[in-house]
């Protein structure tokens, strides 16, 4: 019975526990997360919605590992990321997760396929196979006809259709997505969200997605609101 029960517990992507953290400045302490908990399963598309200066951005970046938190723990597939080395942090940036900007973040002269194709190239992969997914995944959100547009030649909306595929060229286990809707309008902003629905509902990532768009904030399998450090689920 036990050991049934064990079996159809879902599998946690994202596992916080007690987390901190504060910045010092001179005889100053800043707390920006305060002990917060909370888990997110996988292959779900899990919101995040809160007032500027909530936490929600320094919270993106511990779970990303480019900060480190105060104190807490934080797993991630069930691997413990607080005090893992700068090597583990490395590959677990580079091998499991990908992150989407508000504000792009491609590079202006490179082609879309070229762009996409750069995080396979960084890991050492061949030319002509980096291309080859990155032509599949373009495909897969819908811009099949954009291989050779630059990002000056885009719109915003397929800008971001562009840094959606770099972050899934990989196969990552976790897509962070920053305000990826805050500069779209509309039509733009639900195509985004439904790549985002099928990357989760079909291709099995789990995204874990900061917004302050009250619509896409409650769109999510699990949605949470963050207020002066705090998560709570809505």
């Amino acid at each position: 019975m036990d050991q049934e029960k064990k079996y159809s517990e879902p599998i946690l992507a994202i596992d916080v526990k007690n987390l901190r953290k504060s910045f010092f400045q001179e005889n100053l302490t800043l707390p920006i997360l305060n002990g917060i908990s909370f888990q997110v399963p996988e292959k779900k598309m899990v919101t995040l919605m809160g007032p500027s200066g909530s936490g929600k951005s320094t919270l993106l970046n511990v779970l990303s590992s480019v900060e480190r938190p105060t104190e807490g723990s934080v797993k991630i597939f069930g691997e413990e990321l607080v005090g893992a080395s700068e090597t583990k942090l490395t590959q677990y940036r580079r091998n499991q997760i990908g992150i989407v900007f508000q504000f792009f973040h491609l590079f202006p002269y490179l082609s879309a396929i070229e762009n996409v194709s750069l995080p396979l190239l960084i890991a050492g992969k061949n030319r002509k196979l980096a291309e080859q997914k990155a032509s599949e995944i373009l495909d897969l959100v819908g811009l099949g006809h954009r291989y050779h547009f630059s990002p000056k030649e885009m719109s915003g909306g397929e800008k971001q259709r562009v840094s959606i595929a770099r972050a899934m060229i990989h196969e990552p286990k976790i897509i962070f997505a920053d305000e990826p809707t805050g500069n779209l309008d509309s039509k733009s902003s639900n195509l985004i969200m439904e790549i985002f629905k099928t990357c989760a509902s079909k291709l099995g990532i789990t995204i874990f997605l900061v917004t302050h768009n009250e619509e896409i904030g409650s769109s999510g399998d699990v949605n949470y609101r963050m207020l002066d450090g705090q998560i709570i689920q809505k």
